[in-house]
């Protein structure tokens, strides 16, 4: 899952990494590719469809098709001629990442112990910061040819194989009962409360990041006029110190809890983003950019693993993905906004405004249960069938880490 992590990362990064050679490319300005970028985030309700059918069948399938698919789409971007045919590749990119963020995610919490999950789900993160990381380097590439970076996720697709052999069926899909109507039901969601409150914790932080994520190579080689190769250091750089949030912030979520561990890397991102586009000095602008980049990485592994704590075997993938999806709206949100705004405001105004978003998401992650410790193993009240094959047991590899059942 390590590897998937890194392979991810560095598929999804591209449209920001390479986002100045791109647009130029493409005949686009600013606006225009940030509405571009926004409409592609739609396709992550492909996400959705992969969880039910997770939910439905099991984890491992549902894995590896989005795998195939992120593979495939973010390697067909390198031979898009306009804006249509690129927007529809990376319509599939999100869809693809989305999913495979949510079931990674899902896969690791059902088989690792609830005393480091978090952090478990940390080092996935990490893996994915350390693809992006490689994602900013291969810059110089894109200066070349802008579709150099895209042919390259392609090499991918020789892990296809080795996960096909790896990666086993979560335990507590192969120990549970089969499906019924009432799993993978995304309409048994909207009536849960817990739910519409996660739904509003994940959307509103994502439109603030995505646009700042989106445009960040842009403020520092077209706002502040350094080279790629300085922004690929300084992002990399930041982002390297600031890859302490994946641990510290795990370790805070299964320590003090999830929701204090959330909280402080919202914080985090959202003072570390006003600093990266109100700061023009070289030193205070790499502070901020580390403080943001921690809080991003902070924010993964105890909000993630929440998603999967919140609710039970039966939603927890379908429920998982859609939450995903509605942080993919919320991101969608920031791109259109900043297609209306940027022109009339400027890219840092714009910024604050949505920064507003974030100030809330915060109250919001206050009234959501804390989860910390809980358990995922199914209980007898929630598989009442009498079948003794049906009874729910502890499988012998139920609570290790993933590299001791099954990768």
């Amino acid at each position: 899952m390590w590897l998937v992590g890194l392979t991810q990362g560095f598929a999804q990064a591209q449209p920001a990494a390479t986002l100045p050679f791109t647009r130029r490319a493409l005949g686009l300005d600013e606006a225009a590719m940030s509405s571009l970028l926004a409409w592609a985030r739609l396709g992550a309700v492909v996400a959705v469809g992969l969880s039910i059918w997770a939910d439905r069948r099991g984890r491992r399938r549902p894995l590896l098709v989005a795998y195939f698919l992120l593979i495939v789409a973010s390697a067909s971007s390198g031979f898009a001629t306009g804006p249509l045919g690129f927007g529809m590749a990376q319509a599939v990119v999100r869809g693809a990442t989305s999913g495979l963020s949510a079931l990674g995610v899902v896969w690791l919490a059902e088989n690792i112990g609830p005393h480091v999950r978090a952090y478990g789900v940390g080092l996935y993160g990490a893996a994915g910061s350390l693809g992006a990381g490689i994602a900013v380097l291969g810059l110089p590439l894109a200066d070349l040819d802008w579709r150099l970076p895209y042919f390259a996720t392609g090499i991918g697709i020789v892990l296809l194989p080795i996960l096909a052999r790896r990666v086993a069926e979560s335990p507590r899909n192969r120990t549970a009962p089969p499906a019924t109507t009432r799993v993978g039901d995304p309409r048994r969601l909207l009536r849960n409360r817990v739910f519409l409150l996660a739904g509003a914790a994940a959307l509103l932080p994502a439109a603030y990041s995505s646009l700042g994520l989106s445009f960040l190579t842009e403020r520092l080689v077209g706002g502040l006029s350094l080279s790629s190769g300085q922004a690929a250091a300084m992002t990399l750089a930041a982002g390297t110190i600031g890859g302490v949030g994946f641990f510290l912030g795990g370790r805070m979520a299964d320590t003090w809890g999830r929701r204090p561990a959330t909280v402080i890397a919202l914080l985090a991102i959202l003072i570390g983003g006003i600093g990266v586009f109100h700061l023009r000095s070289p030193v205070p602008l790499f502070i901020a950019l580390v403080i943001s980049s921690y809080g991003s990485f902070a924010y993964v592994p105890s909000a993630f693993s929440r998603r999967a704590e919140l609710f039970e075997r039966e939603q927890r993938a379908t429920a998982a993905a859609t939450l995903t999806w509605v942080a993919t709206i919320g991101s969608t949100i920031g791109l259109v906004t900043g297609g209306l705004l940027i022109r009339r405001l400027g890219l840092t105004a714009t910024m604050d405004v949505l920064a507003v978003g974030v100030m809330l998401a915060v109250v919001v992650e206050s009234l959501l249960p804390e989860t910390k410790g809980r358990s995922l193993e199914p209980t007898p009240d929630q598989h009442p069938e009498p079948a003794e094959h049906h009874r729910p047991h502890r499988h012998p590899h139920a609570g290790q880490s993933p590299s001791k059942s099954g990768d």
